[in-house]
């Protein structure tokens, strides 16, 4: 990976609040240089930190064509996920790197775990994250989705992923955008964001490497115990459940609303310091984490 062109990035809209522990986190562990996407304002009141660099989606020919714009990217964060998945699609199709690298704004990160990733890709993968699992879930187990999602091979979170941008099938595609959101396709079912974006890239005969559990199949469960897991503390829709806080009028289901506020109100009161006055999340193992964790290291103690 010597000469491969590398591209890391993050996004935090209407939430940037919630970026310092990661971003602290990730250059106390890193020594490579992370893109924030964000507002004009919001990047304004972030700290200079070193290897940290603020941009915002460039408006193109193409930018424009795929209505992914950096204007269009700010409208679709009204609508919840949209406006990442505008995001997402024009970093595939502005960027000439060779990796692209996503890193969810509500990371902490307790050592390297970039430096696995770009090993997996050095050895032949194209596509490289930890296993989302399929068969095995836990969820949406009943009638004819439930059964076609069985069928389905793992997918990978998007916490943390990197992959080869060539390796994207059809990067310019008018439905990548919808493909990166996780809309359902005509034919099939899916779960999640970038789900179907995964499956193409299967499809098409890719590379996928399930980094957490790679002796396990294209159907197993997630090795929690892996370093990529251990060596961060990961949350889940705290970006979201701080920008419902702030705007209360996105638009969104009410499940996901209250599980995001709730996720939130625990990342703010152990990582900012901030009673939110909402009951956090009841995450035992998480709220084990973060009572040990020494944050001018970045470690767990």
């Amino acid at each position: 990976m010597r000469n491969a062109k590398i591209f890391i990035w993050t996004e935090a809209f209407n939430c940037s609040e919630i970026l310092e522990p990661m971003l602290s986190s990730f250059t106390a562990h890193h020594s490579f240089p992370i893109h924030v996407y964000t507002t004009d304002s919001e990047a304004a009141k972030l700290k200079q930190t070193q290897g940290v660099r603020c941009l915002r989606a460039p408006s193109s020919p193409i930018s424009a064509l795929y209505k992914n714009s950096y204007k269009r990217v700010l409208e679709g964060y009204k609508r919840g996920h949209l406006g990442t998945a505008r995001l997402w699609s024009n970093v595939i199709q502005s960027r000439n790197e060779d990796i692209l690298i996503h890193v969810d704004a509500d990371t902490v990160f307790l050592a390297d775990c970039i430096t696995p990733l770009l090993e997996e890709l050095s050895r032949g993968a194209e596509i490289v994250g930890t296993r989302r699992p399929y068969l095995l879930r836990t969820y949406r187990k009943e009638g004819r989705d439930g059964r076609m999602l069985d069928k389905h091979p793992d997918a990978l979170n998007t916490d943390l992923i990197a992959f080869r941008r060539k390796a994207i099938p059809k990067r310019f595609g008018p439905f990548l955008t919808r493909k990166i959101q996780g809309k359902r396709p005509v034919l099939y079912p899916v779960i999640d964001f970038f789900d179907p974006v995964v499956f193409d890239m299967i499809r098409k005969g890719r590379n996928l490497r399930y980094v957490d559990s790679p002796e396990s199949g294209s159907q197993s469960t997630p090795n929690f115990e892996s370093p990529l897991f251990q060596n961060r503390i990961s949350f889940a829709a705290v970006g979201s459940g701080c920008n419902f806080y702030k705007n209360p009028q996105v638009s969104t289901s009410l499940g996901y609303r209250d599980y995001a506020l709730a996720s939130f109100a625990l990342f703010s009161k152990h990582l900012l310091g901030v009673d939110i006055g909402i009951k956090p999340l009841n995450n035992p193992d998480l709220i084990n984490k973060l009572e040990r964790l020494d944050k001018s290291k970045w470690r767990l103690q």
